[in-house]
């Protein structure tokens, strides 16, 4: 059952599974807590305490319209979180979206992840990624801007949008209220400087960050590809190319097997994940212990 705790001022919504070896996982997208349910369930049998949480913004956590990086913010969070919970140092794991917050993660506090584990890195296609930064970043904020807050509330949930606003406001209705009150010009400065950090670099897949201070990252690290033949979005090559700029890093390309378990999951759960790489990410984490 998930809990939330006020953590410094923000509400965080998380969730424990099991006891056993401290991680941290982190589902795509924006996606809540619910859907790393599999995944912690699998890790739980193996002897696991899995942490699941929502990241600020997301799910049933807090709204936080904050400073340049929302990376940032969710790392300071997840900070607070662990020490809360007494949950680190942790191996720090996480898919897509959650491989960004965790890689991030790892960079901002290095101290409190005992190994990484990192699955389908985005994709570096252009086309692709202007659609999700505009859809999630700078749309919202021309029409703050232009518009006012009730016409960036009237066009949420579009394909594009992952913050996934209508899934926000029914879990806790009063974002909705809290996003209509707020300044549309502090709003829109504070989507664009968040979009600007996701992008440094030209580089969003690799969370924004230079070869240089992914080179400091000293931490076993395990590193799954996605698979093109999915929906386009996590091509191997990204995930070769994380894999060659960290210090300690392990590949695996992921096989067409694990394409078919992953496609059934979806088809059968809500529960999105990486359900089916939990074997391997238990092998790695003994190895280094």
């Amino acid at each position: 059952m998930a809990e939330i705790v006020n953590l410094n001022g923000n509400d965080i919504r998380f969730e424990i599974h099991g006891e056993g070896l401290p991680i941290v996982y982190t589902p795509g997208g924006f996606f809540p807590l619910e859907q790393g349910r599999a995944v912690a369930e699998r890790l739980k049998a193996l002897g696991y305490s899995v942490l699941l949480w929502d990241r600020p913004n997301t799910g049933g956590s807090g709204l936080i319209f904050e400073g340049e990086n929302l990376l940032r913010i969710w790392a300071d969070q997840l900070h607070e979180l662990l020490h809360y919970t007494g949950h680190t140092p942790a191996f720090i794991s996480g898919g897509s979206g959650g491989y960004l917050a965790s890689l991030y993660f790892a960079y901002i506090y290095p101290a409190e992840v005992k190994g990484l584990i990192l699955s389908s890195p985005p994709t570096d296609n252009q086309e692709i990624l202007d659609s999700i930064m505009q859809g999630t970043f700078w749309e919202p904020a021309e029409t703050a801007e232009q518009k006012g807050m009730t016409a960036v509330l009237e066009a949420t949930g579009g394909m594009w949008d992952f913050f996934d606003w209508p899934d926000q406001f029914e879990r806790l209705p009063q974002k909705k209220q809290q996003l209509l009150a707020m300044d549309p010009i502090l709003f829109a400065r504070t989507m664009r400087a968040w979009a600007r950090t996701f992008v440094a670099g030209g580089r969003p897949y690799f969370a924004g960050l230079t070869d240089k201070q992914l080179a400091t990252i000293n931490i076993p690290t395990l590193v799954f590809s996605g698979l093109d033949g999915i929906d386009g979005l996590h091509p191997r090559h990204t995930a070769e190319a994380l894999h060659a700029r960290l210090p300690k890093s392990t590949l695996v390309i992921t096989t067409e097997q694990y394409a078919e378990i992953l496609e059934q999951i979806l088809r059968e759960s809500e529960e999105q994940g990486d359900a089916p790489l939990v074997g391997r990410m238990d092998e790695f984490i003994r190895s280094i212990l």
